[in-house]
């Protein structure tokens, strides 16, 4: 069932262990990028983008802590779940500097979702391990993989010191979450029979579309640089380019080097589709509503915001 995606905070004694674990955040120079000095649109499009961050950084919380109890069950070695315990508290964090982000620049976009169809769900009437291989190769050998290069590519670019500084914050807990998937599929790999290793080429290849919404679409802009990286963004052409080359040699080929491979034809087709605007968009609604979410997203891609009411209240 779907309620508004609110996040609360306790504070007290739960917030100075949270600091403890993941101290700084308190000390980023929160207050100095003034929306008022950007586009109204270009701020209403970084509200929402900034938002939809904090709704995925906890999804992957969700689904990290599946992982953790799939590799529990599957008898992984101990220090690789020792590793893994941590991300959910980084998640968390990066939860909470997407949402600052949002109300920096005046408001959460309002949106719903189900919170419980937040994490990755394996596939139905595997083994313990088969449900860990499944969500490593899904959030860490793709997701996570992924995001390290792009975010840090965003962070070089970005030009205010309050974005550098939260993206940095973020990218650097990033690599990690990545690192885990590669080390968790070189113990795991004596044990991955043929049919196993062409099911998660399958679940590889299905991640892999998912993801392919962040490059289809991106079309030139006229806004300034300087503007799109003190809202977080890269130049849109420079970003899908990166994209392209990410793919294969981040993920595709070091999940081949496993025999672990996606249909080669298939992830050409998504590296090569030039896609549209409006392409890139309804990828983005059928992305939200698998996780099961429901936003106001218009067809030339803006929100409808309710100013008067932010909902990510962290305060």
């Amino acid at each position: 069932m779907s309620r508004s995606f609110e996040l609360e905070w306790l504070g007290g004694s739960a917030e100075q262990s949270f600091r403890k674990l993941r101290p700084g955040s308190d000390d980023l120079p929160w207050g100095t990028l003034d929306p008022s000095a950007y586009p109204a649109a270009l701020v209403d499009r970084a509200r929402f983008s900034w938002t939809q961050g904090a709704f995925f950084e906890y999804c992957t919380a969700a689904s990290l802590a599946t992982l953790l109890r799939a590799m529990l069950e599957a008898g992984a070695p101990v220090d690789l779940v020792g590793m893994a315990g941590e991300f959910v508290a980084d998640e968390m964090l990066h939860v909470e500097l997407n949402s600052r982000m949002a109300m920096e620049l005046g408001g959460a976009a309002p949106c719903r979702a189900d919170f419980e169809r937040l994490a990755v769900e394996p596939s139905s009437g595997l083994s313990a391990l088969e449900r860990a291989n499944e969500i490593i190769v899904k959030v860490c050998c793709v997701g996570e993989t992924f995001s390290v290069p792009m975010l840090n590519a965003t962070r070089k670019a970005a030009t205010h010191p309050l974005t550098t500084a939260v993206l940095d914050r973020i990218v650097r807990d990033e690599g990690p979450h990545a690192r885990l998937g590669w080390l968790y599929l070189e113990w795991v790999e004596s044990r991955l029979g043929h049919h196993e290793r062409q099911r998660l080429g399958r679940v590889a290849l299905e991640a892999i579309r998912e993801i392919s919404v962040d490059w289809r679409g991106c079309e030139p802009t006229d806004v300034e640089p300087d503007i799109l990286s003190d809202l977080g963004w890269m130049d849109p052409v420079s970003y899908a380019a990166l994209a392209r080359r990410v793919v294969p040699r981040h993920i595709t080929e070091p999940l081949a080097r496993f025999g672990i491979v996606p249909a080669p034809r298939e992830v050409g087709e998504l590296l090569a589709a030039p896609g549209s605007v409006a392409d890139r968009e309804a990828d983005l609604h059928r992305s939200l509503a698998h996780a099961g979410v429901a936003g106001d997203l218009d067809v030339d891609g803006t929100l409808d915001f309710d100013v008067a009411r932010p909902i990510v209240r962290l305060a």
